[in-house]
């Protein structure tokens, strides 16, 4: 039996739409700050590969915490866990306003990282609790729709405040990060059904034996690597590249987000039922068309096109992949498997740290085509993985809702 189509098929329920409301609140907050870090630091003085090497500590990190992230969520429960996360990220935010320099700068992402691995794993499972499996793929577009509308507001916000009030910058994203725990406090509930039935030895071995979730972390780690480039380096890239390059960078900004906002639950609703591989092949392969018109174009509208490509494989990309993670695990183990997953992280880290070394050594000629070619083979990796999920795990039958 097939789920049902279009506005029937599902309902976002209050824990949904209020976690959608968090993610807008701090999107806000982190696209105000983080991708201008590395804008400041150039700005006094440092290198790309300097701010590179920032960008990456908080990915580095993040990737880390995310395992003790997910036994929290399955342990002190996912709303405790989500309050923790985002009161770090408050912290680490205010201490940019009162920092300067590199080490500093890297130390405070690093904490930011920390804190977003640790909600992050609660977040997905809260989601992933509330909906049956055939819901997924539309009940988190909720939450990308909103992160995007964030991102909307937060590169302009930080592009006017970054070189004249920085301090107003950066205190501002900690107050919204603690606003964001207020609301949490207030309207979540706990949903975890199965907390405390595992053991943590019994978890592991499911987790560590699980070779299609290591497959698909490899993959993973490619996939996002290669979209939070856009976030981090590539600002400071743009800045020196073309006359006017951070407000071309918020324009192309604006396009992805409302791109987003008015096409991520219609296409979720089209392409979720399509074979997950085949989806996540697609939205690698654009992405690698991305870099190659980043490698070559520098008229400001064909720069914005080429956003409008990438933003194509961030939306066929985002389709599957929480819907897919969640199937990755049981109610016992799911908060650890979504921490786990936080490893994909380590992408992030690694790519702009690469391409910011690529970029000073070679320019984008160098930097961007490198990219583009290991997109391809992420593609090709996560396909792998989903036909390999799809084998050992047989198809659910959903149940047909009444009209």
């Amino acid at each position: 039996m097939t789920p049902p189509t279009g506005a029937l098929r599902y309902r976002p329920s209050q824990p949904v739409l209020t976690l959608a409301a968090a993610r807008l609140v701090g999107a806000v907050a982190s696209y105000m700050v983080l991708p201008f870090v590395a804008v400041r630091l150039v700005e006094g003085g440092a290198g790309l590969a300097a701010a590179g090497l920032v960008a990456a500590a908080g990915p580095a990190a993040g990737a880390i915490a995310g395992v003790v992230g997910g036994m929290a969520a399955d342990g002190i429960g996912r709303r405790n866990a989500l309050i923790v996360g985002n009161l770090g990220s408050a912290l680490a935010m205010a201490g940019f306003a009162f920092s300067h320099g590199v080490l500093a700068f890297a130390l405070l992402n690093a904490l930011n990282g920390v804190s977003r691995a640790v909600a992050r794993p609660a977040s997905n499972a809260i989601v992933a609790d509330v909906t049956a499996p055939h819901e997924r793929a539309e009940a988190y577009a909720y939450g990308r729709v909103a992160m995007n509308a964030g991102a909307a507001l937060g590169p302009f916000l930080g592009a006017f405040f970054v070189l004249s009030h920085p301090e107003a910058l950066f205190l501002g994203a900690a107050g919204a990060e603690v606003a964001i725990c207020l609301m949490l406090a207030l309207l979540i509930a706990e949903t975890g059904r199965s907390l405390g039935t595992v053991s943590h030895r019994e978890a592991a071995r499911r987790v560590a034996g699980d070779g299609v979730l290591w497959l698909y972390m490899v993959g993973g780690i490619i996939q996002f690597g290669t979209y939070m480039i856009i976030e981090t380096i590539f600002p400071a890239f743009l800045k020196g590249a073309v006359p006017s390059g951070l407000t071309l960078y918020a324009a192309m900004s604006l396009v992805n987000t409302a791109l987003v906002a008015l096409g991520q639950i219609p296409l979720n609703r089209r392409l979720g039922g399509l074979p997950k591989g085949s989806v996540f092949a697609w939205g690698l392969s654009l992405f690698a068309a991305a870099y190659v018109g980043f490698t070559f174009l520098r008229l400001p509208i064909a720069l914005l096109g080429t956003m409008i490509v990438f933003t194509a494989a961030e939306m066929v990309v985002f389709t599957v992949m929480p819907a897919f993670e969640a199937e990755l695990g049981d109610d016992a183990v799911r908060g650890r498997v979504f921490g786990l997953l936080g490893l994909k992280s380590l992408g992030a880290a690694l790519w702009p740290l690469g391409a910011g070394a690529l970029l000073q050594i070679g320019g984008a000629h160098l930097a961007f085509p490198v990219v583009a070619i290991v997109a391809l083979a992420g593609a090709f990796i996560l396909r792998r993985a989903v036909r390999l999920h799809e084998a050992a795990v047989p198809t659910p039958a959903y149940p047909v809702q009444e009209t």
